[in-house]
């Protein structure tokens, strides 16, 4: 974001913080929703990027090295994203859901990381109750759920800050992307690593 363009919003603790256009709009969207959905059917995520929004940002795909609940092989699991620059409103990693695995999976096949790339692929979970998207043992290819990863990785966030997760690739995308990690179609987006 350029210098100027920010509009401050009051902060969780208290203080003011600088929200970028886009997340104001979608987070007073958000907390102003209801099943009548006032706000029409248009996407909240604009195609064009406001002025002062950078175009592109760089984010670090995270990844958690845990041992295999099967063969006992140690295995990577995709876990998280975070901005190389984030903003002060930007504490924690943000989940890798299903949807942004789908995205992340081709970035890791061409920079140097088929082996996890290939790991992720639709499985069935008894837990889940169907298939989805998930991350797999490189080893034995046996499904590592999203909740047990998931409480392990914000865990060690919890402890030690986004640091104590492996950065796998950094990547520039485009700024819409991120924005839709942050606040998905309707303002709910994907869970923190807290």
């Amino acid at each position: 974001m350029e210098a100027g363009a920010g509009v401050l919003v009051p902060d969780d603790d208290g203080k003011r913080g600088v929200q970028c256009p886009v997340c104001q709009v979608v987070t007073f969207r958000y907390e102003r929703w209801d099943d009548s959905d006032q706000f029409g059917t248009d996407p909240w995520i604009p195609d064009v990027v406001p002025p002062g929004c950078a175009p592109a940002i760089s984010l670090r795909i995270l990844a958690l090295s845990r041992e295999c609940w099967k063969c006992k092989e140690s295995t990577v699991c995709v876990v998280g994203l975070y901005p190389s620059r984030p903003a002060r409103t930007d504490r924690w990693a943000r989940w890798v859901d299903e949807d942004a695995r789908a995205w992340v999976k081709p970035l890791l096949a061409g920079a140097r990381f088929e082996k996890i790339a290939e790991s992720i692929k639709p499985r069935w979970s008894s837990t889940a109750n169907g298939r989805y998207l998930s991350n797999g043992c490189q080893h034995c290819d046996a499904l590592q759920g999203d909740f047990p990863v998931e409480e392990e990785a914000s865990d060690l966030v919890r402890e030690d800050g986004v640091d104590a997760l492996d950065t796998l690739l950094v990547v520039e995308v485009p700024a819409a992307v991120w924005q839709r990690v942050v606040h998905g179609e309707r303002g709910s987006g994907s869970a923190l690593l807290m």
